[in-house]
């Protein structure tokens, strides 16, 4: 039986099965969609929240700006190991419905909310219904491609919600109302325009997914070699990663807002702007991954020098006088965490292909669990200190970059020759 599972996981290694037509750009639909709703809100949080707060110290507005980050992505930690479980067992296609579905009447919610409590509840069934979109879609694609094809795949679904969030701040400033010549303190009831027009952007997709994506199939079970304690250590090793990258993302997110925003006095159409420079820095790293020269180098190090570059450029925070010298900072920070979990997704389905869903799943919600802890964290660091949430960020990327080093790399050589062997013994009977 263990010789079935290595002889098919060999075969997927080299081909690809049949995708159903219009599958990848209705993916990469979803994923945008899913990551234009998220970006689109960034920078208008804080108006946002005043409408329903009103006149209050600006520490309780720091304090709700990382909370309502944090609600939704807290939910994506809870609910993707679930639905990655679910995929496994009832198949992509369903998950992927229900999961968007989900995702769009959140949006709706938060749009039409009366009250501040319905928009945490609002943005907890939106977070709990994408928490099934990025890491279904990439079993979806796991289940159907070759190791080459997989790699180029995730890159472009990556590349998809990167463009998304890229979009979104500029998106959503627009639609609110700063180019239609409504001043951002004036927007009103426009506020809730973007979340919206996302939700109704995303009704057709949600229409056209059984037609693109094919039928509902469940994934056969399937039996594989056992994990062994290589295997057990390499994923423990790179959700520890995920999580602790997540983390500096999230606390770096939210403090550069309030950094931009309270500290440097920026407008809320320079701070989308900062938005986009982040995701357009990061869509840029992840692109460089669709080189097979680029991914044959990857190793500890290279992880090492992602987390330590970031952590390096987070130490001239205190010294950044402007809006251009805060992008330059974040562009560098952004190119550096925007490498590590598309790395980290590739590395984990590199030597095994088996249940991806739930493997991709508990990526995901370690690092969804990392941002959602960054980001309710961060906005009481920076009561405290402005400096703190990139201080903070700054640690914990350190501290990645040390586990890379003494315990994801070797981890991952562990596991080479662990499948090495295996390999080798069983080509031997």
């Amino acid at each position: 039986m263990a010789t079935n599972a290595l002889g098919r996981l060999q075969r997927t290694a080299t081909s690809s099965l049949p995708m159903a037509k219009g599958a990848m750009p209705l993916l990469g639909a979803m994923v945008f969609v899913v990551s234009l709703g998220y970006g689109a809100g960034l920078p208008l949080i804080r108006p946002y929240l005043l409408r329903y707060l009103g006149t209050v110290p600006a520490s309780t507005v720091a304090w709700h700006v990382g909370m309502l980050g944090g609600v939704y992505l807290f939910a994506l930690f809870l609910f993707a190991p679930l639905w990655g479980r679910l995929s496994d067992r009832h198949g992509r296609v369903l998950v992927l419905l229900i999961g968007f579905a989900a995702f769009l009447v959140g949006s709706v919610g938060t749009a039409l909310a009366p009250s501040i409590g319905l928009v945490y509840a609002a943005r907890l069934l939106a977070g709990a219904g994408a928490a099934a979109i990025v890491p279904t879609a990439q079993a979806y694609i796991a289940d159907l491609s070759s190791t080459i094809d997989r790699s180029r795949r995730f890159v472009l679904l990556g590349s998809a919600s990167f463009v998304g969030f890229l979009a979104g701040p500029a998106f959503g400033t627009w639609l609110a109302g700063p180019v239609m010549g409504v001043a951002v303190g004036q927007m009103g009831t426009m506020l809730n325009w973007p979340a919206l027009a996302v939700a109704l952007a995303g009704v057709p997709l949600l229409l056209l997914a059984p037609l693109c994506l094919g039928r509902n199939h469940p994934v056969a079970p399937s039996l594989t070699v056992e994990d062994g304690a290589s295997r057990r250590r390499f994923v423990h090793a790179s959700m520890l990663l995920a999580l602790l990258a997540s983390f500096a993302v999230g606390t770096f997110e939210v403090g550069f807002n309030l950094f931009g925003s309270q500290t440097l006095g920026l407008t809320t159409a320079t701070m989308a702007a900062m938005f986009i420079t982040c995701s357009l820095a990061m869509l840029t790293a992840q692109s460089m991954l669709l080189l097979s020269s680029v991914r044959s180098r990857i190793d500890q190090r290279w992880v090492a020098a992602a987390f330590a570059g970031s952590a390096l450029a987070l130490a001239f925070t205190s010294l950044v006088p402007d809006a251009g010298s805060l992008g330059l900072m974040i562009a560098v920070v952004a190119t550096g965490a925007g490498m590590v979990g598309p790395v980290l997704s590739y590395e984990l389905l590199e030597r095994q292909s088996e249940a991806p869903g739930k493997l991709l799943g508990q990526q995901a919600a370690a690092g969804n669990l990392g941002q959602a802890l960054g980001s309710m964290g961060a906005g009481s660091l920076f009561t405290l200190a402005p400096m703190m949430p990139f201080w903070t960020a700054a640690l914990v990327l350190l501290v990645g970059a040390a586990l890379s080093l003494v315990w994801w790399g070797p981890a991952r050589m562990g596991e080479i020759a662990a499948r090495e062997a295996t390999g080798a013994g069983t080509a031997s009977r």
